[in-house]
């Protein structure tokens, strides 16, 4: 299957994950969404907008460091984020000489001011340096949008 996140740019990257799978095959392969992308120096790069990062008693994740960032219970949505398979800890697919895959419609978790739950935060590594912030999320049917890029 294909991942196309290595070359990370804020809007580039949520078209990136979009095309990675076919759209059936993100939701039953898991609920995840990028948060962005650290440097190797623990810095956002970019922090992905329009998600807003909360601990467990809701107060905001700002810092950019691991330990604060495996804290994470809770996500704010403010704009769609595109649902994802989950790489976790894996390393990503290499997906440079796979044919690229046609534009379809492809799930996102809606915006809304209803917190969604925050299962767990994985740092996959990327060959160019940096970690993804990638958050495996509980995401309601209902709040499962189909997106056309």
């Amino acid at each position: 299957m294909k991942t196309l996140r290595t070359a990370f740019a804020c809007s580039l990257a949520l078209t990136a994950v979009a095309m990675a799978l076919p759209s059936s095959a993100q939701v039953s392969e898991g609920n995840c969404i990028l948060a962005g992308r650290l440097t190797l120096e623990q810095r956002w790069a970019p922090k992905l907008p329009g998600i807003e990062l909360l601990a467990q008693d809701g107060k905001a994740v700002s810092g950019a460091d691991k330990q604060q960032l495996a804290g994470i219970k809770q996500v704010r949505l403010t704009q769609p984020a595109l649902l994802s398979r989950c790489d976790g800890s894996r390393e990503l697919t290499r997906a440079d000489d796979l044919p690229v895959q046609p534009k379809a419609p492809v799930p996102a978790a809606s915006a809304g001011p209803g917190l969604l739950a925050v299962e767990a935060v994985s740092f996959p590594k990327l060959r160019t340096g940096g970690e993804l912030v990638e958050l495996k999320l509980a995401v309601p049917a209902e709040r499962v949008v189909m997106l056309t890029r």
